[in-house]
């Protein structure tokens, strides 16, 4: 997990973008509320607030009783956690607060580097090149464009649904991670996991899912107690060394086969920043290869699956959806345009 904290108002992002200093405004202070939070035990804060088993259950359930913004704090580390999209953006304004690596986050660069999401701002400067590259990419049209690359990896999985026949039971967050795997693989990097024609899970996925397992438990252990680790350390380098195994294989593809394909690849190996001329370093771009894969896929393989179980829980809401989608397509393929005609599944989604 990612937190922000305030800039102090003598840094720059970079030599080549320095910061406006924001206009200033003066409170109050006996005006402003304080940030609630829920009651604390003596010097370990609020350490029994957070269930170890279901964290993200923890955070929803104190956002439910104390609203868009609540502290938490734990043997003298003091969090601020906001819950609402206006209290994100104030924190995503680059003028007043800066991107700080959390303890977990700070392990994953050990496969993720000075990626986009694992930086250190604002001295890795590669950060600012990686994120001038990439921003054109992701406009709605670029996006768009994607959908071919999309429905075929999605075609994939229906293929493999209608196989099993209505008596079989389904893995879906199994699936949804190949899907989600496969079709980053392929739209950021023309590149085939082919997750739908193996038997077995691709090795890239177990490696990263133990990494991001063993990632998470390093940065709750105290630096004696991990390198006593010797087996677990052991298998987190060897699930680095297949992370990076298969980040080399995809730029080693691209260099045999170039491609005009404006995808994040390209963008990564041959892009140059306009404001200051370079490019990326091979092992920057595999980090963000990486950091790509890592971050996209289980956070939308979740999502997906999340989105069937509460259309399985309300059959209503499911019934309308199939109905506004038989409507609107009539058996043939969907389309992006199709969307402006489907209100009750982008309301839904």
């Amino acid at each position: 997990m990612q937190s922000t904290h305030l800039r102090p108002p003598h840094e720059s992002r970079s030599k080549q973008q320095p910061l406006e200093r924001p206009s200033t405004k003066y409170y109050d202070a006996t005006c402003i509320p304080p940030i609630p939070s829920p009651p604390g035990l003596p010097v370990l804060g609020n350490v029994d607030a957070i269930d170890k088993d279901l964290p993200m259950q923890s955070l929803h359930d104190l956002a439910v009783k104390y609203g868009e913004i609540y502290s938490l704090t734990v043997a003298g580390d003091k969090r601020i956690i906001v819950n609402s999209q206006a209290l994100m953006a104030e924190v995503s304004d680059e003028k007043r607060f800066a991107k700080k690596i959390a303890a977990n986050s700070n392990q994953l660069r050990n496969a993720a580097g000075d990626g986009l999401f694992t930086a250190r701002l604002p001295e890795e400067k590669n950060w600012y090149i990686a994120h001038n590259l990439l921003m054109p990419l992701f406009t709605p049209e670029k996006i768009c464009n994607l959908a071919d690359d999309m429905m075929d990896i999605m075609s994939q999985l229906v293929l493999k649904w209608e196989r099993f026949g209505s008596d079989a039971v389904i893995d879906i967050a199994a699936d949804f991670s190949r899907v989600t795997l496969d079709t980053i693989c392929l739209c950021a990097m023309d590149y085939r996991l082919n997750s739908f024609y193996r038997e077995t899970v691709h090795p890239f996925a177990i490696a990263m899912a133990d990494f991001l397992l063993e990632s998470t438990k390093r940065g709750a252990r105290p630096e004696l107690v991990q390198n006593m680790l010797v087996a677990e350390n052991k298998k987190y380098e060897e699930d680095q060394k297949t992370l990076f195994k298969v980040a080399d294989e995809i730029l080693a593809q691209r260099r045999a086969h170039p491609s005009d394909k404006q995808d994040i690849l390209n963008a990564l190996m041959y892009g140059r920043d306009k404001e200051t001329g370079q490019g990326l370093p091979d092992k920057t771009i595999q980090y963000n290869l990486l950091t790509f894969l890592i971050a996209g896929n289980e956070t939308t393989s979740g999502m997906l699956v999340f989105a069937i179980y509460y259309l399985l829980k309300s059959p209503e809401a499911m019934r309308k959806l199939r109905d506004e989608i038989d409507s609107t397509l009539g058996g043939r393929r969907f389309t992006t345009q199709d969307l402006n005609s489907m209100p009750y599944l982008i309301g839904k989604s």
